[in-house]
């Protein structure tokens, strides 16, 4: 038995035991006890009336503190029955149910789990309040209602918990998946705290900010920097980073004291007891930050602000073939019709090449890396256009933003490759799709190939590409599937295409996959 699930049934165990009488206790069933911390300074908010008895509901499913390591609400539970007047709670446990390789590794070695998916438990009672610690939203996975204590389904309830825009959330500093392998040296967390920027998506992730405990208060946080500095995404591959939901407050900047507009209390309880403090800018050096600092959600995941590079559809085969800079985000509303939200940008323009570098011999060819600076014209692109952001190399005074291939990342580029390829004649080129493996010297990539099934016929924004064995009909780079790219003709490389790697069965066996965005996939894609 996991050792997650065996605390949070050793937790009621214990208090089932002090159930039997079933006698009114008020002192045991006051206020809930908290961690002796050493948190000093202004507070605003009782975190404690987030956990009055009156707040319990059945159906609701709360975070409950690990009485383990470092006793961080990580453990969840559902409330199936709410008795009164002697409080008391039935409950069913979540346990964790990960479906990665990796994930399962680590579920299995002990270490936390707070986010992904999870499946119904044991069934316990208790009357104690203080292991409770605050409401979660929880997605249940299945056709079948099983908030029922007398429901027949509970082996197939799954449901799943991941953050939401406006929490704040821990991360383990210093996070990797590889933990797993190592646990005497990662049995001791330390945190970071970040507020979610967007909701969770399955294939973008979750955008997040950076939150730094004020000096001079108990537990405000307060976002650091302007732009999008402090502004990353957590990929799904790395949402173990997430430790735990810690329950906060938005403070408005009214409540005096040097206190930040939109600045987090934070409940003392859900934290550690040693942070890094900084001193919090007042409240005019805010608002003017934060008018830098307007972040614009759209769908499928995607968080736009001024100041980001994205890659946006173009051209004769709508391919992600241009960058550009986002100047200005503008957004209306007609009544009772969708919002429309306009991207003003600054499309990027390659500088001079350098001398040992290739160019291409005609005007208009699109360049896809090297190093760009943003024009002063403006257009007008919709969130629909856009296909993935570009973290680029900025130069020390910002005007130059340096675009290369990276390990790891797929693109597309020219199979019979010159540099007197004319625009004019792109529709009729060839393409390959490769990943890559070395940027050390030059480009050492491997040659993928589309799988002739697709891991979901509902899925048509995706494609499946894996590893070529054989690089056939190839006379400039041979057979072998692994080549090298020289750094000079880097104008070979067409457009980057977004990709995540996957592991699924191909008749009867596993595989390593790209999941790759189809859109941003050239349509004359040689398959070796």
């Amino acid at each position: 038995m996991n050792a997650q699930v065996g605390v949070a049934m050793g937790i009621s165990q214990n208090l089932e035991a002090d159930n039997n009488s079933f006698l009114c206790d008020s002192g045991s069933a006051g206020a809930v006890p908290q961690k002796i911390s050493g948190c000093a300074g202004l507070k605003f908010n009782d975190f404690d009336r987030l956990r009055e008895g009156v707040k319990f509901e059945a159906g609701q499913t709360w975070a409950i503190y690990n009485n383990t390591v470092d006793q961080m609400p990580r453990l969840y539970a559902q409330i199936r029955k709410v008795s009164a007047p002697c409080f008391s709670l039935r409950i069913t446990y979540l346990e964790p149910d990960p479906d990665g390789e990796k994930e399962t590794q680590w579920f299995e070695e002990d270490l936390p789990v707070s986010v992904g998916k999870f499946r119904l438990g044991e069934n316990k009672s208790t009357q104690d309040r203080s292991i409770f610690s605050h409401v979660i939203h929880c997605n249940e996975r299945s056709n079948t209602s099983c908030f029922s204590i007398t429901c027949r389904f509970i082996d197939t309830c799954h449901f799943s918990v991941s953050p939401r825009k406006g929490e704040t959330w821990a991360l383990f500093k210093n996070w990797d998946i590889k933990w797993s392998s190592e646990l005497d040296s990662h049995r001791k967390y330390e945190y970071e705290f970040v507020e979610i920027l967007s909701d969770y998506a399955d294939e973008a992730g979750v955008y997040v900010a950076y939150l730094h405990k004020a000096k001079g208060f108990a537990s405000v946080f307060f976002r650091m920097g302007t732009g999008y500095e402090g502004i990353f995404r957590i990929l799904p591959r790395s949402l173990y980073r997430f430790s735990h939901r810690v329950p906060s407050f938005k403070l408005t900047g009214d409540e005096g004291n040097g206190v930040a507009k939109d600045a987090y209390e934070l409940d003392e309880a859900a934290l550690p007891e040693t942070i890094e403090e900084f001193i919090m800018p007042s409240n005019s050096e805010s608002e003017t930050k934060s008018e830098h600092q307007a972040i614009y959600f759209a769908s499928e995941g995607k968080v736009f602000q001024t100041g980001q590079i994205w890659s946006f559809h173009s051209g004769y085969d709508d391919l992600p073939l241009y960058y550009g800079r986002i100047q200005k985000i503008t957004f209306t509303q007609a009544f009772k019709q969708d919002p429309v939200i306009k991207l003003h940008i600054s499309r990027l323009k390659a500088t001079r090449f350098p001398e040992d570098v290739i160019n291409w011999k005609y005007g208009g060819m699109p360049v896809g890396c090297g190093t760009f600076y943003a024009r002063k014209v403006q257009e007008i692109i919709t969130p629909s256009e856009v296909s993935h952001q570009i973290m680029p190399q900025t130069s020390m005074d910002g005007i130059e933003y340096t675009i290369l291939p990276k390990i790891g990342e797929v693109w597309a580029i020219y199979r019979y490759w010159s540099r007197y390829i004319d625009v004019d004649r792109l529709e009729f080129g060839l393409y390959d799709i490769v990943e890559i493996l070395d940027d050390t010297l030059d480009y050492k990539v491997q040659l993928l190939t589309q799988q002739p099934v697709s891991d979901d016929r509902n899925d048509m924004e995706h494609r499946l590409f894996r590893a070529c064995t054989e690089y056939t009909s190839n006379e400039d780079d041979g057979s072998e599937p692994i080549f090298t790219i020289p750094k000079t003709e880097r104008i070979r490389f067409s457009n980057k295409v977004p990709a995540t790697r996957v592991t699924k069965e191909m008749y009867g066996e596993l595989e390593d996959n790209s999941k790759v965005e189809f859109r941003a996939t050239p349509i004359n894609v040689i398959h070796c």
